[in-house]
């Protein structure tokens, strides 16, 4: 016993302690199932809750991408239709000719204006549209004139009086035209 080891008697003291009145409390089996079950119903819940937000936020920031992109049309919209009014001055004043005493330069220098107000609505998306000879559409053009014609159709663009335009395949500003009506019939009154 000199070596360090324990007595065999401690040992079974020790081993009989062990398996004494406390040791049978163990011994019986530990209810964790209850708590355990309802832990993972609360994780299941949660992780459901937290996908949904995940989507939702996925959806909202989708969104609001939508409606930013929507704003922006909406400005270069708005916009382009007041700068198409002074392209349209612009043409007027440059359709009626060269008037008398003004210089070349000063006419060439408006007609550059109106090309660069162009350029930019075009960079933008935005172009006339062509309808002279088309049948008349409302979703394009405003009847401004009528005239009679037996040459063409009734209801045909016979003149553009302002052009129309185009954003992207969406008419921002209809055509204002004047358009053919079927001649009208003689009267019988005629002497």
């Amino acid at each position: 016993m000199k070596d360090g080891s324990a007595p065999e008697d401690e040992l079974t003291e020790v081993g009989d302690e062990a398996n004494g009145p406390e040791a049978t409390e163990l011994e019986e089996p530990l209810v964790f199932e209850e708590p355990l079950d309802a832990a993972i119903r609360e994780r299941d819940e949660l992780k459901v809750l937290v996908q949904r937000v995940q989507a939702d936020f996925v959806n909202y920031r989708n969104r609001v991408a939508v409606e930013h992109e929507e704003i922006r049309r909406n400005s270069t919209r708005r916009m382009a239709v007041r700068v198409l009014d002074s392209v349209d001055q612009f043409e007027t004043a440059l359709g009626a000719g060269r008037p008398d005493g003004v210089e070349d330069s000063w006419f060439d220098g408006f007609d550059g204006i109106r090309r660069s107000l162009l350029q930019v609505l075009s960079s933008e998306g935005i172009e006339p549209y062509e309808t002279a000879g088309d049948l008349f559409d409302p979703r394009l053009h405003e009847a401004l004139l009528t005239a009679e014609s037996d040459e063409v159709p009734a209801s045909t663009v016979l003149m553009v009086l302002r052009k129309g335009y185009k954003m992207n395949d969406e008419v921002i500003r209809v055509a204002q035209v004047q358009i053919s009506t079927a001649p009208s019939e003689p009267s019988g009154e005629e002497e």
